[in-house]
């Protein structure tokens, strides 16, 4: 991951309520943890559970219909429009599949994204698993 300094956008609203004291900026790693654990939430969201947001979230991707590539190609659009939509703090939405890993009930997916961070931005990865119905950040 590449990060150069920046400020402007930091952590979510009730991560600096719940710690007041805290610099007025953050520090753009726990920005990006702020992002990640964003990221986290939305993708295990799924629309119609938020009253204020219907929209929010991933769609359950459980047809049995649909084919392996298929279902890989739906699942990594579904995860950039999300993204993009829900999360102001990233821009530039690239998600790929990865290798399965010898598991072949988990799917792997790697995220390349440019992070706003106020006057200035960075590039970094994300790499996500889907595992047991749930999304993991795993770095």
């Amino acid at each position: 991951m590449t990060l150069h300094r920046g400020g402007m956008f930091g952590n979510r609203l009730f991560e600096r309520l719940a710690a007041p004291g805290q610099p007025a900026e953050p520090s753009l790693v726990d920005t990006v943890e702020s992002i990640k654990r964003h990221l986290v939430d939305l993708l295990n969201s799924h629309p119609g559970h938020s009253e204020c947001a219907p929209a929010l979230g991933l769609l359950d991707f459980n047809d049995a219909t649909i084919g392996v590539l298929d279902l890989e190609l739906s699942i990594q659009r579904a995860i950039r429009q999300c993204i993009e939509r829900f999360e102001p703090r990233v821009r530039r939405v690239e998600v790929e599949s990865l290798p399965h890993g010898g598991d072949p009930l988990q799917l792997r997916f790697q995220v390349h994204a440019t992070l706003d961070l106020g006057r200035d931005s960075t590039q970094t990865t994300i790499d996500l698993l889907l595992n047991d119905k749930r999304y993991q950040c795993l770095n």
